[in-house]
């Protein structure tokens, strides 16, 4: 039980990352933006910020990255030996 909330956790950590990565870079280029007004043709009428994406990609690719980290938790503790983790040397 403990591999999967790690997995989890990790899964989490990993989406928030990338999003905000992401967030954060398109901050920068508006920030840092400078319109070229002399070789403009026209405007368009509309405006969007972002990109239109399904929800559930989002979810699967959570699940996704769950299944890898926690497939790689558990063979990261089965090559440090032990059983759940425990690393103890003591009988």
């Amino acid at each position: 039980m403990k591999t999967l909330i790690q997995a989890l956790l990790a899964s989490l950590v990993l989406h928030l990352l990338y999003f905000g990565g992401s967030i954060l870079y398109g901050y920068i280029l508006t920030k840092n933006y400078t319109p070229n007004i002399e070789n403009a043709v026209g405007l368009d009428s509309e405006v969007a910020f972002g990109y239109a994406a399904d929800p559930l990609f989002f979810v699967f690719t959570f699940i996704g990255v769950f299944f890898i980290c926690g497939i790689l938790i558990f063979f990261f503790k089965k090559s440090k030996g032990g059983k759940n983790g425990d690393h103890s040397t003591i009988q």
